[in-house]
């Protein structure tokens, strides 16, 4: 099959088009690599230099594909870049399902735990998004074509990535001091790339909305104390005051995409950990 991936030079991207790759389909790739970075890229893959914002861009990429995973968005909850977002995340996407409409080709879309706000979250729990990113995201929904698959992910990390996860696993075995906003107490669904991947290609004959996650939650200081404990070293901890717009408490209900798909997540959170600590520049 003939696939088309936007922004496919990000982090879930990479992986993604790594193992559609290897399951033999034919990938294509727009990004404009604002932020991505195109050495990442599994060279089999076909880039195309664009934005999903030009319907030029957009056509020229999709040309023959029977299927689109769009990933590309502006991805940080805690811009406040409003216009930026909505033309990326909103009229970006919109761009994309309406030449993928027109073409027959199926949209999988990578949406966020953002749409809902602070919660512990099903699919037909009420969405109050308290960031930008996650009002854009929820109107992108709103606008996917009847038959796309909508995927609303929860705290992806993994290597290459840059969540928080990410970042701890490389300071804290360097001794350098990490940050932490707030009190550390807030919590979030921390779901291992990979599975998020295996989520991505066991849908791509589904549609509907499913979140993403582990089911489970886990405290920022949790996390630092696995890390510790993996890495056998004390982080240096400095307490900073909270970020505005930032989820208290974030939990994923996947009862829905265990019992239509059969997917469950694979890696728990010290696994997926102890994976980035074994990995050099994690």
């Amino acid at each position: 099959m003939k696939i088309l991936v936007t922004g496919g030079c990000g982090f879930i991207g990479y992986h993604l088009i790594d193992k559609l790759i290897t399951l033999n389909h034919e990938v294509v790739v727009l990004d404009n690599l604002s932020s991505g970075k195109k050495e990442y890229l599994n060279p089999a893959a076909k880039l195309v230099v664009g934005d999903v914002r030009d319907l030029d861009d957009v056509k020229k990429s999709i040309r023959g594909c029977e299927t689109v995973f769009h990933l590309a968005a502006l991805t940080d909850v805690r811009s406040e870049a409003e216009e930026t977002d909505y033309q990326v995340n909103f009229i970006g996407s919109k761009s994309v399902f309406s030449v993928a409409e027109a073409i027959n080709a199926k949209i999988i879309f990578a949406s966020s735990s953002a749409v809902y706000g602070s919660s512990v979250a099903k699919e037909d729990s009420k969405c109050s998004p308290i960031s930008q990113y996650g009002r854009s995201k929820l109107k992108a929904e709103k606008a996917c074509p009847e038959d796309s698959l909508i995927l609303r992910i929860f705290n992806a990390y993994g290597p290459k990535g840059k969540s928080v996860i990410n970042i701890f696993c490389k300071k804290i075995p360097k001794y350098e001091d990490i940050t932490v906003f707030g009190t550390g107490l807030q919590t979030r669904d921390y779901i291992y790339v990979a599975d998020v991947v295996n989520a991505m290609i066991m849908g791509l004959k589904k549609s509907g909305i499913y979140n993403v996650g582990t089911g489970l939650e886990t405290s920022l200081l949790d996390v630092i104390e696995i890390i510790h404990k993996l890495a056998n070293n004390k982080p240096n901890i400095k307490f900073a005051m909270p970020r505005d717009n930032e989820v208290k408490r974030s939990k994923a209900d996947i009862t829905k995409i265990k019992h239509a798909m059969g997917w469950g997540p694979r890696i728990e959170l010290v696994e997926g950990i102890r994976k980035l600590l074994e990995k050099s520049g994690a």
